[in-house]
């Protein structure tokens, strides 16, 4: 059978069933039973059902659902429906389990081990993931994905698997490449179905389409009710600058050192928009409003001052997590999830020397959590939280529920105690449980001030602390950002001190960060920049609100990501950005021409230092090959042909990392060009403009009138690179526009 959503209205499946009729203690196990639509199997205790339907907003997807109806009182063990497939010369998206959980496309010849027992014995990391939820065999060529997946064919056409039934358990693609099978497993372990109640517990969004990536989660997205305070998908104020205090000062964060950055960021006039305050301001996880010495003016007093400076106050909390040294621990044992077996705590991770988990269900704990957000935003003032840790509040099924069903209820209850108007940035959550309920969210692990963790790596800890790890998540789950929620890439580390990352490296984390990235953070102490620091940290202002059409790994990571930014007139001018994170130098081909393809303008780390390679070209040819250095990262603006000899164009700029974003005005109005700033980048000003034809291959062409604001601008002729589509040797003659 074909991957194709059509095929599947006729499909059969193989159904796996476990359960328990409640009362008893016996495990009821259905094996290799047929399912087909509309042919329904049953037994004495239950009976299962399937359907395919068209889904209604006519761009040709369907919906699959699979039902199980309970003839008695029942306890779901296990579920799991399998379908015949061709997966041979597809990829498939692995979509990790949480925020932390790398995402990322795999082949046939991948695999997906697991926690090596010893390490997850010694350091616990394994509950920070799935781990101890759904198997990971490690075999080649078996490949899960949760909540949702795609299969991705040589020539881009995209078969795309979504579950729209979180609510009820968490969901599992797995992709069998040695068999030719696609399974759909549901953690159904602990879920009730009362006598004659009907639970529809897989139904999955499926659509096809060559390059649709973008277009199928326009329709998936619609699935899921909005109840985000930033509302709407294309709503430009969701993308943003942002400061936290985690990647430079970690639990050291003080009331003195949130002062000073406030102060650095409004004497240097950067217009960040959200000041973050991260974990280290209370006694212990789980006492919230128990403040620590460090901040002695209190947690309102500080708000104030970063709403003073003119940005919007954040602040983190880890709801559902508790610490074994808090004062609930030990005042209110009661709040506390308790394991039916051991009957003690449920421990949910190894931070902090260990945390239990807050049990959301229980009223007196439920009353805490509503007591400390009224707080934070009201009393304190504070415009969003930083939730973390999420994932706490479903360690285990129980009270008839299965754990992605109590993970949906802890989002629910989230959004409901924050309110509609304060903002959220979740952390640490199954995704789907945030779609659209969460302003902002992490898409991938925490960056560090180095590359990769080569120990962990090797272990197989998919939430590893880490630059590269976190930047594979980011390249995958871009489909996410503005549609389920505004995506939080994690922070770009820029500074020099205690950083180990390489300039490309830091550039690199930049730009993708900032192009697939809606919240983009940075925690340096821009006091201590030096030049360069400050030249990269300027050319992100303002935030670039890009339109991503699609991200391809065209070699083992290596990524080549497409998007179009709109300019001031209106219109979009097109863009593609190739990233190297491989660990040797690559040779990259770039795009070739099309009615907005005549010249490619590249923009690289080397123009946003004070000392740049003037022996790089910035122009080339396209189909042209060029090299990309190990982790390296460039932008290339495509520039047309121009369709008239009194045609303005636009032909790059050095003061933002995405060319033309920097720019409040560039036209032509009565023979004369127009061009402006806009106030937030503060950057010296160099752009090159054309009038007519900019190619050339001999210098005899006498340049045209080009007045910028009433003053005749100077020219420059500068060489093309490469030789791509057989172009002969040429030059751009480029106007220049300089503001200091």
């Amino acid at each position: 059978m074909s991957l194709s959503p059509g095929s599947f209205e006729t499909a059969k499946a193989i159904v796996d069933v476990s359960y328990k009729v409640i009362g008893e203690k016996k495990v009821i196990r259905l094996k290799n039973e047929i399912l087909a639509p509309g042919k329904p199997f049953a037994n004495h205790a239950l009976q299962v059902t399937s359907e395919v339907v068209r889904h209604t907003d006519g761009k040709g997807g369907y919906v699959l659902s699979i039902g199980i109806r309970a003839l008695k009182p029942i306890e779901m063990v296990h579920f799991e429906a399998t379908y015949m497939a061709d997966l041979n010369d597809q990829r498939m998206m692995a979509n990790g389990f949480q925020s932390w959980s790398q995402a990322r496309e795999f082949t046939k010849h991948d695999k997906i081990p697991a926690i090596r027992s010893s390490i997850a014995w010694y350091t616990q990391l394994n509950l920070q993931g799935d781990y101890d939820i759904f198997e990971h065999t490690g075999e080649k060529g078996l490949i899960h994905s949760s909540s949702y997946t795609h299969f991705r064919d040589v020539n881009n056409v995209l078969s795309f698997f979504g579950s729209v039934s979180e609510n009820l358990g968490y969901t599992y693609f797995k992709g069998d490449f040695k068999n030719n099978t696609l399974g759909i497993y549901k953690d159904v372990l602990g879920k009730h179905i009362e006598s004659n109640q009907e639970v529809i517990f897989v139904k999955v969004f499926m659509a096809q389409g060559l390059d649709a990536e973008a277009a199928i989660w326009d329709t998936y997205a619609q699935f899921y009710p909005d109840k985000r305070a930033i509302r709407g998908n294309d709503n430009p104020s969701r993308h943003v600058n942002g400061w936290t205090s985690w990647y430079n000062y970690y639990g050291d964060v003080s009331e003195k050192i949130i002062n000073e950055n406030v102060e650095a960021l409004q004497k240097h006039k950067y217009p960040i928009n959200i000041f973050q305050i991260d974990d280290g301001f209370q006694t212990a996880i789980g006492d919230w409003l128990s403040i620590n010495e460090k901040f002695p003016s209190g947690m309102k007093s500080v708000a104030d001052k970063i709403k003073g400076a003119g940005f919007k106050a954040g602040l983190w909390l880890a709801p559902y997590a508790v610490a074994f040294t808090s004062r609930i621990v030990t005042e209110h044992p009661e709040w506390l999830i308790i394991d039916p077996e051991t009957k003690k705590p449920v421990v949910a991770g190894p931070n902090w020397g260990g945390f239990y988990a807050l049990d959301m269900y229980n009223p007196g704990a439920r009353e805490y959590l509503k007591h400390v957000f009224e707080v934070v935003l009201q009393d304190w003032g504070y415009d969003m939280l930083k939730l973390d840790f999420c994932f706490a509040a479903a360690m285990i099924p129980r009270m008839g529920k299965s754990r992605g069903e109590i993970m949906w209820d802890a989002m629910e209850l989230i959004r409901e105690f924050v309110g509609p108007d304060k903002l959220i940035l979740g952390c640490g959550v199954p995704l789907a449980a945030a779609f659209r309920k969460v302003d902002y969210c992490r898409i991938g692990s925490d960056v560090a001030p180095w590359w990769e963790d080569s120990k962990l790596k090797l272990l197989h800890v998919r939430e590893r602390v880490s630059t590269a790890n976190s930047l594979v998540s980011t390249l995958t789950r871009w489909t996410m950002s503005d549609r389920m929620f505004g995506n939080d890439p994690d922070v770009m580390i820029l500074r020099d001190s205690n950083n180990k990352l390489t300039p490309d490296e830091r550039y690199t984390l930049c730009v993708l960060n900032n192009i697939l990235g809606s919240l983009v953070f940075s925690s340096d102490n821009v006091s201590l920049y030096g030049n360069d620091e400050h030249l990269l940290y300027a050319a992100t202002f303002p935030k670039v609100v890009p339109k991503v059409h699609s991200v391809l790994e065209f070699r083992p990571n290596c990524f080549m990501v497409k998007f179009t930014v709109k300019d001031p007139q209106g219109k979009f001018r097109r863009y593609t950005t190739y990233t190297n994170l491989t660990d040797e130098d690559q040779t990259i081909y770039l795009p070739e021409s099309s009615d907005d393809t005549h010249l490619l303008f590249a923009t690289d780390n080397d123009m946003h230092m004070s000392k740049a390679d003037k022996k790089e070209f910035i122009f080339f040819h396209p189909s042209s090959a060029t090299p990309l250095k190990l982790h390296e990262t460039k932008t290339f603006l495509h520039i047309p042909e121009p369709k008239s000899e009194e045609e303005l164009l636009f032909l790059g700029s050095f003061s933002h990392i995405v060319p033309g974003v920097e720019l409040e005005q560039f036209k032509k109005e009565g023979g004369e060009v127009k061009v402006d700033f806009r106030d937030v980048n503060t950057r010296k000003h160099k752009v090159y403009a054309s009038l007519g034809t900019y190619l050339h291959q001999h210098r005899s062409f006498v340049p045209p009138v080009f007045k910028v604001n009433g003053v005749q601008a100077d020219y420059e002729w500068i060489p093309v690179g490469g030789q791509g589509e057989g172009r002969p040797k040429s030059e751009v003659l480029a106007f220049i526009i300089e503001k200091a």
